[in-house]
């Protein structure tokens, strides 16, 4: 039985690629990618698939669009990778060569970069000598030099006080003619002028937003989904009400007074999601750069009222290893941690303030408590991954000697074909020499023809029992390493959670789900013991 290869073609396209021209554009690089698989014959036999970054870096692997590509290949569902050029891959030289020469070839992935004139099946294994070994260097040292061309691009910009942002903020749209300026919605404006109102008025950010989820107030999350965009905001979770936080950040927004404010954070590279808060003092602020809608005196009041004594951060002299992770069950959103030493502090769920009929539990969860509670579930996390490990250990020896008895079988059946070959030859050469009439010699050219495509299915069944065996032999069981690390600890270390842990839902004080990191890679290795255990109960 014959299994569909697939082939993926991979586009990406950056913020940097903007200043190149047509040539990256995605509808290049997919019609390049398209001609190429089309005039050669030898990826007649893949489906092709298609994988896209687009608005991406390349400095990094941290884009969807490769993830989804690499899960696939890890899965053991793609067989070849084509691209443009390496550039599109990846242009960190020390990551495309680690993938070119050990993870693909031992996948047995073919990767085909067409601008570069490269495909892995020529090199067996290696990046093709130091040409590509070279270019792989050029890609990283021009993104470094072209990420600083972006930036100081971006800052001239910024100080023309044009607007740089994906999405306008809530209030404003940018404008149809003008892309880089900023237009008032008013539909949206009249409710930030509300807030403002409000704020002046006396409320604090709690009781504005408590009016706001009474009068059914689209949130900002809400109301941009309606309007076409899919940007996250700071809402509670999937019920998207109104909080203090979303308030505190609409009333603290200069924008609003017709002031245009970049430079608020500073990246260590263009495309990065890691940002460093950079001091007010260091903003770039434009003034009457679009229309307001409230105006500086109102802003300036409303910023009195809601200042704050300048607080002096310190790091907390007690280990508080779930901050971050506990979250409400019914809204998703972060539980809040009461303000008292460990042995009292408890978390809870601060949605009753803002909607009167709140489904969220009102269970105040001892942190002490839940603490010692997930210690003793990774413990026997623990021990579930433990004995996984034994059971992959008795798979990868069954394996390796399936992987023996295969290729053995499969060195048989090639000499058979290559026999059936000669045999075929010779039979020719006969009716050639007038040994074998024509009638003979087609009766014998059918049978040796049928013998070969039937050793040539047997081949390709046992190619693919052999494919499976070295994907079961390599299975990744990096998480049961990363259990292991922490058998022997006693404490629940900040360290062993941020390691192990995505999430914590609360539903009450009776019912906790724990959410581990690398998810899907702990449930391939589930499924996969499921199916080992099976097979051993029916050997």
């Amino acid at each position: 039985m014959s299994i569909k290869k697939i082939l993926a073609e991979y586009i990406r396209l950056s913020q940097e690629d903007e200043n190149e021209g047509e040539s990256n554009s995605i509808r290049n690089q997919r019609e390049l990618l398209n001609a190429f698989v089309e005039s050669s014959p030898d990826l007649s036999q893949y489906e092709v698939v298609e994988f896209c970054d687009d608005g991406y870096s390349g400095t990094n692997f941290d884009r969807p669009g490769v993830k989804a590509l690499l899960d696939e290949v890890r899965a053991g569902n793609i067989q070849c990778i084509i691209v443009k050029d390496l550039s599109r891959f990846g242009r960190n030289y020390i990551d495309i060569g680690d993938y070119l020469e050990q993870i693909f070839p031992f996948l047995g992935v073919r990767f085909i970069s067409v601008n570069d004139h490269f495909d892995s099946n020529d090199f067996d294994g290696t990046t093709g000598g130091l040409d590509v070994g070279f270019r792989n260097l050029i890609y990283s040292l021009y993104s470094k030099d072209l990420s600083q061309k972006v930036r100081s691009a971006k800052k001239t910009r910024m100080e023309k006080g044009e607007f740089i942002g994906s999405h306008a903020p809530y209030g404003y749209a940018k404008s149809p003619e003008n892309r880089k300026k900023l237009v008032v919605d008013e539909k949206a404006a009249n409710v930030v002028r509300r807030i403002f109102a409000m704020a002046d008025e006396g409320k604090n950010a709690v009781q504005i937003a408590n009016v706001l989820n009474v009068d059914n107030i689209p949130t900002p999350y809400v109301y941009k989904r309606l309007m076409g965009c899919d940007r996250k905001y700071n809402v509670v979770g999937n019920t998207n009400h109104w909080m203090n936080t979303t308030v505190l950040t609409i009333i603290r927004d200069e924008r609003y007074t017709g002031k245009m404010v970049n430079g608020k954070n500073r990246s260590p590279f263009v495309g990065s999601k890691h940002g460093k808060r950079i001091p007010k003092s260091e903003w770039i602020v434009v003034p009457n750069t679009h229309e307001a809608i409230v105006s500086e005196e109102l802003f300036a009041s409303v910023q009195e009222r809601f200042s704050a004594p300048a607080k002096i951060r310190t790091e907390p002299t007690e280990i508080r290893p779930l901050m971050g992770k506990v979250k409400c069950g019914v809204c998703r959103h972060v539980m809040r941690r009461s303000n008292s030493p460990s042995a009292t502090a408890y978390y809870y769920c601060g949605s009753h303030q803002y909607v009167a009929d709140s489904t969220c539990t009102k269970d105040r969860i001892s942190e002490d408590s839940l603490i010692q509670t997930v210690l003793s579930v990774i413990h026997k996390q623990i021990k579930v991954m433990l004995d996984m490990e034994q059971l992959f250990d008795r798979v990868k020896t069954q394996s390796h000697n399936d992987i023996t008895t295969l290729t053995e079988q499969i060195r048989q059946l090639q000499a058979v074909l290559a026999k059936l070959k000669a045999s075929k030859v010779k039979a020719y050469e006969r009716y050639k020499d007038g040994a074998l009439d024509r009638d003979s010699y087609a009766r014998q050219k059918a049978d040796i023809s049928k013998d070969i495509a039937e050793t040539d299915v047997q081949i390709a069944e046992l190619e693919t029992a052999l494919q499976c065996r070295y994907q079961e032999n390599g299975q990744p069981i990096s998480i049961i390493e990363k259990f292991k690390r922490y058998e022997e600890f006693t404490e629940l270390s900040k360290e062993m959670a941020d390691e192990l842990i995505d999430n914590i839902y609360i539903y009450g004080s009776e019912a906790i789900e724990i959410v581990w990191n690398h998810m899907d890679e702990y449930m391939r290795l589930v499924q996969c013991a499921e199916k080992e255990v099976c097979v051993d109960e029916n050997r």
